[in-house]
């Protein structure tokens, strides 16, 4: 679905999402104004988000046949390990871990028709994912889980061919089916990029994967990633990267690592997982307001 990106907007809004755009690959905040209606603002400059931690609400429907979203009907508290009620999830009807459960929903059973992609994603030396998605989707969903680098290698006419592939991969020594956001933020602290280094990593786990199953991939897509989420000249200048956990983030824009907000400010880079405010009201400023920056630490896990 084509929908229009906005600068991001001030004031008062419910934060219902952090993505990207499958037609133009741009990270987007999903934001919910007091009518209602759904605003799809692309980060970009200076800016100020205050979070409201004191309650929680359902961040609505998605129809997965249109692309569009709703607010919930009831306008629904949640609690803290929730983004949905139950109405809203039943209305919804996606399950990504759809191999898991005897009872599908019919959204889920109609996406599950449509081609999907088999894909590696690539996060770290030690850490390479394989997984599937839409292919309607595009990059979105890489860069969604904030892949550094990826490949996709074929694409398959349901989800559920795809997955059998992505099962007998998943039981590979050095693959995984998931990686935790905190480990993600851990890596992005931690760990250099090199995308010669990455590109090769990855043709040596596909010729692993090509020998263990006994097939050829006819023609792997590779698709470099870091430096559509990132601004690398402003990664490289700074002095420190840190992870910012406080309700209160401000800076100069630098990138969305998939769920991870990364701010410059005081040159220092604050990482901030994103997925913890999701259906909490943010106040957005168009300035930079002072933080309270602890000294430098050689380590923060």
């Amino acid at each position: 679905m084509a929908r229009e990106l906005v600068d991001l907007p001030f004031g008062k809004f419910l934060f219902t999402r952090v993505s990207f755009d499958s037609t133009c690959n741009a990270p987007y905040f999903r934001l919910m104004d007091a009518d209602g209606v759904f605003v799809y603002a692309r980060p970009a400059g200076n800016f100020t988000l205050t979070f409201d931690l004191s309650r929680k609400r359902c961040t609505g429907w998605y129809d997965m046949r249109t692309g569009e979203c709703y607010e919930c009907p009831g306008k629904r508290a949640v609690s803290e390990k929730y983004e949905q009620c139950p109405e809203c999830q039943r209305k919804t009807g996606f399950n990504p871990a759809f191999y898991n459960t005897t009872e599908l929903s019919v959204q889920q059973a109609e996406l599950n028709k449509k081609p999907h992609l088999l894909y590696l994603a690539y996060f770290s030396s030690e850490t390479v994912k394989v997984g599937i998605s839409n292919a309607e989707r595009g990059l979105a969903r890489l860069l969604e889980q904030g892949a550094r680098s990826a490949v996709i290698l074929e694409t398959f006419p349901s989800a559920n061919v795809a997955r059998q592939y992505e099962a007998q991969i998943a039981r590979l020594p050095g693959l995984c089916e998931s990686v935790q956001l905190r480990k993600k933020a851990q890596i992005l602290v931690e760990n250099s990029y090199d995308e010669v280094v990455t590109r090769q990593k990855l043709e040596q786990v596909i010729a692993v994967i090509q020998r263990a199953l006994n097939i050829q991939f006819s023609n792997p897509q590779f698709a470099e990633l870091s430096s559509i989420m990132i601004n690398g000249t402003a990664l490289s200048s700074c002095t420190a990267i840190e992870l910012w956990n406080q309700p209160r983030l401000s800076g100069a824009f630098v990138g969305l690592l998939g769920q991870l907000l990364i701010m410059e400010q005081q040159n220092r880079l604050l990482v901030t997982p994103m997925k913890q405010y999701l259906g909490n009201y943010v106040t957005i400023a168009g300035d930079v307001a002072p933080l309270d920056l602890t000294p430098v630490q050689t380590s923060l896990f």
